[in-house]
């Protein structure tokens, strides 16, 4: 049951674009109404990223419990089928409680398996992907054909220049032998107890302004040392392995990137994320949005206490 519940909402989800402010708004809910928090991003769950992951710092996790992250070394893999389990455990456990799961998170999939039952099909194995990515790098039109015999109609949809996005729809549909559900299909699941949905939103020159400032304030903070350490780790998992600076601290080391050039290039890709975010909130039905314009995180927290109090 979506924003629309009619039972009163039991687990407050806020959602936003990276670097909006959401995880201040979502930390300062949960102090106010002694709520826990569940925090729906793939990256904060790896110990060794929390400057890349911007992950609440201790005095943050003092003040307010969190769940979901910090329980993985950067060898491990993070899907959302494992991620779904963990999250659904400690929603439960919290409102068997007595308290307020406040689900806090920009990562639509994620978002979504936290809420909601999505029935995951089964994770391609790494022989699978191995195949598959080959596959896409050598054969590309052999690997198109493939996807195109398992799952016609995102063949038709993908795009066929970008061979990542080709591999991972083959591994997928290689491994679940069809089509896998549709993005859209996964929000026609009901949330597991009534939520209320808020999306925060901020005009684009300020979300930019806020990303630049995120991305300096990182720099500061040892991000590029922390990035060389994670490219260092053995066996270093697929998965953290693509967070955002990892790429260019790569680039860097292999001369093909400038120090000058760094922030320039993080602030770039962290954009394209916020706009693909946004892309998926205005795809999300149920949702209250809260322009926040150029306001505080603080400044909006009475605004969405009345809407929770409301019912």
């Amino acid at each position: 049951m979506s924003g629309g519940a009619r039972r009163p909402a039991r687990v407050l989800a806020v959602m936003g674009p990276t670097a909006s402010g959401k995880s201040a708004v979502a930390h300062e809910i949960a102090r106010r109404i002694g709520g826990e928090l569940v925090v729906a991003d793939p990256f904060q769950r790896y110990r060794g990223l929390e400057v890349a992951a911007d992950t609440p710092r201790p005095a943050e996790r003092d003040q307010v419990p969190h769940h979901c992250i910090l329980d993985l070394g950067l060898s491990e893999r993070s899907t959302a089928a494992g991620y779904a389990e963990r999250a659904h455990r400690a929603i439960d456990d919290i409102l068997a409680r007595g308290r307020v799961p406040v689900v806090s998170g920009g990562t639509g999939l994620y978002v979504r398996a936290a809420l909601c039952d999505l029935g995951f099909p089964p994770e391609p194995s790494d022989a699978v992907r191995a195949w598959a990515e080959e596959l896409a790098r050598t054969e590309p039109t052999a690997a198109l054909d493939a996807l195109g015999a398992l799952d016609p109609g995102r063949a038709a949809a993908i795009d066929r220049r970008n061979p990542r996005r080709v591999a991972r729809a083959l591994a997928l549909a290689r491994a679940t032998g069809g089509p896998a559900p549709a993005g859209d299909a996964l929000w026609s699941q009901e949330t597991r107890h009534p939520t209320l949905l808020l999306a925060l939103s901020r005009p684009r020159g300020e979300l930019d302004r806020r990303i630049a400032a995120r991305v300096r304030r990182e720099l500061d903070d040892g991000l590029v040392a922390e990035l060389e350490a994670a490219l260092d780790t053995p066996e270093l998992a697929r998965e953290p392995a693509q967070i955002i600076g990892m790429r260019e601290i790569a680039a860097m080391r292999a001369g093909e990137l400038s120090a000058d050039d760094l922030p320039a290039r993080i602030e770039a890709r962290t954009r394209r994320l916020a706009r693909k975010q946004l892309t998926w909130l205005r795809k999300t039905p149920g949702l209250v949005t809260i322009d926040l314009g150029e306001r505080e995180p603080g400044d909006v927290v009475d605004e969405i206490l009345n809407l929770w109090e409301g019912g």
